[in-house]
């Protein structure tokens, strides 16, 4: 038996006003647990192999095509590459990369459209480039950084890949419409 990946879903980038969602293909998604005590060693393993340190709670860095953010209580989530040698013996990893979808939310409107989804103000005077939070947005669990003043990058688990698009794209209709 031979497996193909598959995206998450088909249909995207979705365009409403001066708004675009589109399904991102981060590369290699690992959360990074670190055991009891190494931190640090966690964190200076990550800056000799991909030149990033964890960040502190609800912030994100990124070099290049790499990033790693706060994704949990003792837990980070590195992107687009594969944990370098040594960090196993430091943390936990766990390949993520399967199980969720990564969207790009681009435009000015982003966090109006979000305000509608989640509790949480994306607003860039209170959710800055670099920030990394943990919430809802229609009752589910997500993750969403800011990478750029226009951009809400926001993850969410593969299997309500679907369901989620649907809400984003929805309240961007209602964004555009005014």
């Amino acid at each position: 038996m031979t497996l193909t990946a598959r995206p998450a879903l088909s249909g995207l980038p979705k365009r409403h006003g001066a708004m675009t969602l589109d399904l991102v293909a981060p590369g290699p998604l690992t959360t990074i647990a670190p055991y009891a005590g190494k931190v640090e060693a966690v964190s200076q393993t990550l800056e000799k192999a991909h030149g990033l340190v964890l960040p502190a709670t609800g912030t994100l860095t990124t070099s290049r095509s790499t990033s790693l953010q706060w994704f949990g209580r003792d837990m980070w989530l590195l992107s687009g590459v594969t944990p370098g040698a040594g960090l196993s013996a430091h943390a936990a990893l766990t390949d993520q990369s399967d199980g969720w979808a990564v969207f790009d939310l681009t435009g000015p409107d982003g966090a109006a459209v979000m305000a509608r989804l989640t509790p949480v103000d994306l607003r860039l005077s209170a959710c800055p480039v670099g920030t990394a939070i943990r919430t809802e947005a229609e009752h589910m669990m997500v993750a969403i950084t800011r990478t750029a003043p226009d951009n809400l990058r926001i993850i969410g688990f593969r299997s309500m890949a679907k369901s989620l698009a649907h809400a984003i794209e929805t309240a961007m209709e209602r964004v555009a419409a005014g």
